[in-house]
């Protein structure tokens, strides 16, 4: 039974509660979706390359993950409206500070402050939670996962259309708009929910998680490039993983507030869905939003399209079918069970991601197979994982696990991206984008894999 309690000065009316959260969420996840096509204009404006854009949106993604360990815990203590409020603050400002870039680390900085607000879907799914049914609140799920695959495709081709005509700063002014508009819904509409009446932070854990974070990423990503094995830095970066992962684990039993309980970390449904989450997204997410976005518009190795060419081609109409899927398969999930339809949508993209390998050097095929990806991963799996994040979570600290699932979420696609910007930067021609695409099929398979550790669990209002 849930333990959080509901505060609000005007009456709760969750329509508009709803619109609130997902004029916040879109405002957060436009600076992914919306950037996507102008991957190569942003390169020639701030006269760097393709492989250094990535690594921005890979600073992105990583602090994003690394906000989404403390938000929803910190929001147990301090109210998940408040929580909301300041994040989509420090978003607003972050965009501000990427819209007026002069070179490359003052674009890093906007990023950064921009990811600060990756906690933006868990916070908006524990709100949820607490004031609609199990029907409604699968149904919702489905609406906000939805813009996981931008509105609609409109913004990706808005996007390629704003890159070409204006360039990326009108992006981020667009999404400055929205973010001061989603702060003041914010503090009108949303009712105030709290997990715990008393707490402390358990800043040793957020930090020892953020070491391993740190460890992983650049060891994953430094390991793809030539000779990354051999070298000594990979492996020291592991170490220090390892040893922060311990460090980590010893923490947790000594502390009153632990970030993680000590029997949460050996629940097959902690672990296993944190690792299908973040293969899920190290696979399909960084291939949909870096991988196809970069070789449609290289003129050398890839198909030299335009912003707006790529955009209408292969961005928008894989959107606009996760778009109109999601809420579907939001509702479809209690009933069917999250997890079928989970490994449902991961087979599909395994399936798909294979099939991109085969078609990379064949526009066609390769937009054909895009465009399924929007009802296999960003409608099917992103709704069940974004819904398993929220039962699975231990009863007496309901923030832990969304916020983790969401750190899993943007960590998987910091590392995703990382990897395949080093793989594509170091294998000349199509071969790059091929051997990413392998890359990805292999970590759509081991999410699969994942996917069947993931325990049932006894509910008469949903099934899992």
């Amino acid at each position: 039974m849930s333990t959080s309690s509901v505060e609000s000065k005007h009456e709760i009316r969750p329509p508009l509660v709803l619109t609130a959260l997902v004029i916040a969420v879109a405002s957060f996840q436009l600076n992914a979706t919306m950037l996507a096509p102008a991957i190569g204009v942003m390169a020639e404006e701030l006269d760097t390359d393709i492989a250094t854009i990535g690594l921005s949106a890979t600073v992105f993604s990583f602090v994003t993950a690394v906000a989404g360990l403390f938000w929803p815990p910190l929001s147990d203590i301090i109210g998940r409206k408040k929580a909301l409020v300041i994040s989509t603050g420090i978003l607003t400002l972050g965009s501000l500070v990427a819209m007026l870039a002069v070179n490359v680390p003052m674009l890093m900085v906007g990023r950064a402050m921009q990811g600060a607000c990756g906690a933006t879907f868990a916070l908006s799914f524990l709100v949820l939670r607490e004031i609609v049914d199990t029907k409604r609140f699968g149904r919702y799920v489905g609406i906000i996962t939805a813009i996981n695959a931008g509105v609609g495709g409109v913004d990706t081709l808005l996007g390629g259309l704003i890159a070409d005509w204006i360039g990326f700063r009108g992006i981020f002014g667009l999404t400055l708009v929205l973010e001061v508009l989603a702060f003041f819904m914010l503090i009108r509409w949303t009712p105030e929910v709290r997990a715990l009446k008393s707490g402390r932070m358990d800043w040793w854990g957020i930090g020892a998680l953020t070491i391993a974070l740190v460890g992983i990423n650049l060891g994953l990503t430094m390991a793809f490039a030539p000779g990354g094995l051999a070298s000594w830095k990979t492996w020291l970066a592991f170490a220090v993983a390892v040893a922060a992962l311990i460090g980590f684990r010893i923490a947790e039993g000594r502390v009153a507030h632990p970030l993680l309980p000590i029997e949460a970390i050996t629940d097959r449904g902690v672990w296993g869905l944190l690792l299908t989450t973040f293969c899920t997204l190290a696979s399909s997410f960084s291939v949909l939003v870096f991988v196809i976005p970069a070789l449609t518009q290289d003129p050398q190795s890839g198909f030299g399209l335009s912003s707006t060419a790529s955009a209408l081609l292969f961005l928008m109409p894989y959107s606009l079918l996760g778009w109109a899927s999601a809420p579907f398969f939001g509702s479809l999930a209690p009933r069917l069970g999250y997890r079928l339809v989970l490994r449902v949508g991961l087979f599909g993209s395994l399936i798909l991601t294979a099939l991109m390998v085969l078609g990379v050097e064949n526009q066609m095929t390769l937009a054909l197979v895009v465009f399924f990806m929007g009802a296999t991963y960003s409608a099917a799996a992103s709704c069940a994982l974004n819904g398993l994040g929220i039962i699975y979570a231990p009863a007496s600290h309901p923030g832990i696990l969304p916020g983790m699932n969401s750190a899993a979420f943007n960590f998987g696609a910091a590392v995703g991206i990382g990897m395949m910007s080093v793989v594509i930067a170091n294998s000349p021609g199509i071969d790059g984008y091929r051997n990413a695409l392998i890359l990805a099929t292999v970590l759509t398979g081991l999410a699969l894999a994942f996917s069947f550790v993931l325990p049932g669990k006894v509910s008469a209002e949903e099934k899992v």
